[in-house]
């Protein structure tokens, strides 16, 4: 592809030769000749000046400093990953049409331009919209209501009920929709709670694979527009999550627990139930919220406390043995005195 081609579709200014010919995207420390890269930070910004690579997508303030014909872009990490790399390495699709092998129920409707896989199973009076991919394998329950552009890949599982909006993915082997986790006491046995609630994916939810979340014991789990889980993440009945919230591997919200805007949990971060979390929240890695979280809090450790006590906290763990043997040392030496 040609640079001034490249341009265009990405609505870039360009500054060179736009007949540089591009044949894949790279990182700038191992771009080189036929390859297009980016530089957005002051970090990076020396490589410019002796990169071999074909061209470079940059901030303007960095386009003067590139030996190499560049696209100038206002956040070139997003322009390169977001939408570069997927020009040259598309998504895989299959072709649309529904496998002989599938499954569908006689009144459920699926939109035009759709690809069914092998075995995959769709249930009565669900309903799917426009260009989906629904992968080998991947089960749809009855009364489904999907959006457009849905991708649900293998051995994936929506249960009965659930609403999806548009430009969703569901990632192999999670499960959207099981029943919540209820149970009451009564004469020395444990009764299940019925959940008899439902999910609701906003438009451009991705969930990871083998992740799950639960159904609501009543009304509905919520996870608002553009949410991100990663692989097993799981998320309690009746839990409420803001839009653009991500929350990394291994990530555990108990029961009716309320996630605001934009916040970010790191790996095998955990919340219990029916905590209410403010927008922009940030849990490091393994952090356990105990409590409710204002906006803009960024959190760390088990009971999680604001970060910069969590750093002292941790600072001084490191030294407890040293603290010790000198408190056992000023031990001995007034007991000592004292028999003196």
């Amino acid at each position: 592809m040609k640079l001034k081609e490249l341009a265009a579709r990405l609505e870039l200014e360009m500054r060179g030769d736009g007949e540089t010919e591009i044949f894949a995207p790279a990182p700038i420390e191992a771009a080189g000749p036929g390859m297009i890269t980016f530089v957005d930070g002051e970090k990076f910004a020396p490589h410019l000046e002796r990169t071999t690579a074909a061209a470079a997508i940059v901030k303007r303030e960095f386009a003067d400093k590139a030996r190499c014909p560049v696209l100038i872009s206002r956040n070139p990490k997003a322009d390169f990953f977001g939408r570069t790399v997927g020009i040259f390495f598309p998504a895989y699709r299959p072709q649309p049409g529904i496998d002989p092998s599938a499954c569908i129920a006689a009144d459920a409707r699926i939109g035009e331009n759709a690809s069914v896989g092998a075995n995959a199973s769709i249930g009565a009076g669900t309903t799917i919209g426009r260009n989906a991919v629904v992968h080998a394998n991947a089960t749809i329950y009855p009364n489904v209501n999907i959006g457009d552009d849905f991708t649900c890949h293998s051995q994936a599982v929506v249960r009965e009920g659930c609403t999806i909006g548009n430009r969703v993915t569901i990632l192999d082997g999670a499960v959207i929709g099981a029943d919540g986790f209820g149970y009451v006491e009564d004469s020395g046995e444990l009764v299940k709670v019925p959940q008899v609630g439902i999910v609701v994916l906003e438009d451009e939810v991705e969930i990871g694979a083998k992740s799950t979340v639960d159904r609501a014991t009543l009304g509905a789990t919520i996870l608002h527009r553009g949410v991100k889980l990663d692989d097993q993440v799981h998320i309690g009945h009746n839990c409420e999550v803001g839009e653009y919230t991500r929350l990394c591997a291994q990530v555990g919200i108990g029961g009716s627990t309320k996630i605001g805007k934009w916040c970010l949990f790191g790996g095998q971060a955990a919340a219990p139930d029916h905590l209410t979390i403010g927008d922009r929240v940030m849990v490091a890695a393994r952090g356990a919220l105990a409590h409710d979280t204002p906006d803009g809090a960024i959190m760390g450790g088990c009971p999680a406390v604001e970060i910069r006590v969590w750093r002292r906290y941790v600072a001084g763990w490191i030294r407890l043995p040293e603290i010790l043997r000198r408190l056992r040392a000023l031990e001995h030496k007034l007991e000592g005195d004292g028999e003196k």
